[in-house]
């Protein structure tokens, strides 16, 4: 049996200090588990999912880009909030994150969809509604200005960090996990050179944002 790298044999106890050793290593592992537990389990909300998928974006889009983070963007018939907006090269992005959940099931077409893990299940309003909805808003402010033909399109982001989620959605659902968006980033970005008038773009959505 070996303990932090010390060749240890039951055997070998022969005092009550022998004993009183090897608990304390017992109880300081397990309190080490209790406080990595603990910390893992606060980075399970929404709040912490944003950021960690934010900072992983930031790093992920191609130059040139813009990330928005808790972006509200003022359409002519109201206020619309998303966990973030990314433009990069490629076009446009409309992200919503999720920060439990190591099982998801739902449909795209579906009004509803649900996330569980070993101790409790929800159902919550399918993100697409949201996130198509947000991508016609957008599309429609550019066309007004003379922009068409770029690509506009959710992206839904499960961050549960006890593990990779298990996403069951079927085809069309827009949607990853964090552990493998690099890859699904790059499949979606995967183009050398501009697709659209970037900063003329940028400057609309920061109009939008209410930064003109």
């Amino acid at each position: 049996m070996n303990f932090f790298g010390n060749d240890f044999q039951a055997w070998k106890l022969h005092s009550l200090a022998d004993y009183v050793n090897i608990l304390v290593f017992i109880l300081a592992g397990l309190l080490v588990l209790k406080f990595a537990i603990r910390h893992m389990n606060k980075q399970r909300n929404h709040e912490a999912a944003v950021k960690k998928v934010v900072k992983k974006l930031k790093r992920l889009a191609k130059r040139p880009s813009k990330l928005y983070e808790n972006a509200e963007f003022h359409f002519p018939d109201g206020k619309k909030s998303y966990d973030a907006v990314v433009a990069d090269r490629s076009g446009i992005y409309i992200v919503k994150a999720y920060g439990w959940g190591t099982k998801i099931y739902g449909a795209p077409e579906g009004e509803v969809w649900r996330r569980e893990d070993p101790r409790r299940k929800e159902e919550f309003p399918n993100p697409l509604i949201e996130l198509k909805d947000g991508a016609e808003r957008i599309r429609a402010v550019l066309r007004e200005n003379g922009i068409d033909r770029i690509k506009i399109m959710p992206l839904v982001v499960f961050a549960d960090n006890y593990q990779t989620p298990e996403l069951y959605l079927g085809y069309g659902s827009f949607s990853t996990t964090y552990q493998e968006l690099k890859g699904w980033y790059k499949m979606q970005s995967g183009t050398k050179e501009v697709q659209y008038d970037f900063e003329r773009v940028v400057s609309i959505l920061e109009k939008l944002q209410g930064m003109s």
